[in-house]
């Protein structure tokens, strides 16, 4: 055992030095990118669609509608869209809508068959009539700041991309140990997206261009899948496109979680990349079991060379957790309070993270079911999505 906790403690030492010189650099990134004078248009921003899917009646769903529906853009249009009149989501619509300045309307999608029912109301919002030049998809979870609309908008600008697309910070308030796992596991997440050609789309803040759409094949990668996001991106990906990161369209989320419900919603983002994003899992899979079994293997071994690597791994990647906060107090200073404040959680719950990851993976090793929002799915390929359940 004790050369097995040895290798395993070399091989984790080699990994949380990388890591911190990863997160080193990502910090870097989010100076330069905090310092930059902000892009101006090079023409008249264009007319956008904003598609909003709902579900129920959520904590802060109004004022989340509230803020998608005052964004400082010239001229958009929003659809909030339901699966039937029924849903607990109408009521705080109507009143979002009714307060609206912008054109704003309430679409009933009906209830899906062969794919996710999020999915299955984005096309029926894109469908109902004729969209605009540009589409942007929100989640109704989030509460983005004024100018978000804008600078998702103006990431279509780069010419590489086919998609620009941003990411959910969540507050770590009300502090509890839940809630502040899952802004620090969220945070590592975040961490993976920049300035480079590998970015994927997240659901709650995705733009492209209304001809994109169906010329990169977005439309055809909706079809049977239960994951907006990922869709999108193997679609964009396949058609030789990148998505452009938007750091300055970040979109808080908030609100307390219970353990159990982290632990389910941390399993079902794991269990959604395994499917559509194989490389991804593999890595995350193999990296997180190898950091996770030697913090477990490393005590039992006792040695004090077993015990030296695992204090200097620990060190190494609470440190990288401490960097990552930073990094996001450079991206969203408006967020930099609260962030401080917790400033050594972000760091010593990294092994929790890691921990919490570990358990999503072997849920996703050994199911492709999900339960999201009041129904169960299982994930049978990318493209085959069937509803077992709501």
């Amino acid at each position: 055992m004790g050369l097995l906790a040895v290798a395993l403690g070399v091989v984790n030492l080699l990994a949380a030095l990388y890591s911190l010189a990863s997160t080193r650099r990502y910090l870097r990134y989010a100076k330069r990118a905090s310092e930059r004078e902000p892009a101006g248009k090079s023409g008249p921003e264009p007319p956008v669609t904003l598609i909003v899917p709902c579900c129920g009646d959520e904590p802060g769903l109004e004022r989340n509608l509230d803020a998608l529906l005052s964004q400082r853009y010239p001229r958009y249009e929003a659809r909030c869209v339901v699966e039937s009149e029924g849903d607990g989501a109408v009521p705080a619509i109507e009143r979002a809508l009714a307060r609206s300045s912008v054109p704003a309307e309430r679409i009933v999608a009906g209830t899906a068959r062969r794919q996710g029912q999020k999915v299955h109301n984005l096309l029926a919002a894109i469908d109902a009539r004729a969209a605009a030049e540009v589409l942007v998809f929100a989640d109704s979870d989030g509460r983005p700041e004024p100018d978000w609309l804008a600078h998702l908008v103006l990431g279509l600008e780069d010419p590489r991309a086919g998609a620009s697309s941003s990411y959910r910070f969540y507050v770590p308030e009300p502090a509890g140990p839940a809630t502040l796992l899952r802004s620090a596991w969220n945070l590592s997440v975040l961490a993976l997206l920049g300035e480079h050609e590998r970015n994927f789309a997240w659901g709650g803040a995705m733009a492209l261009r209304r001809e994109d759409f169906e010329r990169l094949g977005v439309r055809e990668a909706f079809r049977g899948a239960l994951s907006d996001d990922y869709a999108l991106t193997r679609a964009v990906r396949r058609a030789g496109r990148s998505i452009a990161f938007v750091p300055e369209a970040l979109v808080a989320s908030a609100g307390p979680v219970g353990l159990r419900e982290l632990v389910h919603w941390t399993a079902r983002q794991i269990q959604i990349t395994r499917v559509y994003h194989p490389a991804l899992f593999r890595l995350a899979a193999a990296s997180h079991l190898l950091y996770t079994g030697f913090l477990v293997l490393a005590p039992l071994e006792g040695g004090p060379l077993s015990l030296g690597l695992l204090a200097a791994v620990v060190g190494l990647s609470c440190a990288s957790g401490g960097l990552r906060a930073a990094a996001l107090c450079r991206l969203a200073p408006r967020w930099e309070a609260p962030v401080r404040r917790y400033l050594w959680a972000y760091a010593l719950l990294v092994p929790a993270v890691s921990a919490l990851t570990v358990s999503g993976v072997l849920t996703a090793l050994v199911s492709r079911r999900v339960a999201w929002r009041g129904k169960t799915y299982e994930m049978r390929s990318p493209t085959e999505t069937i509803i077992v359940e709501g």
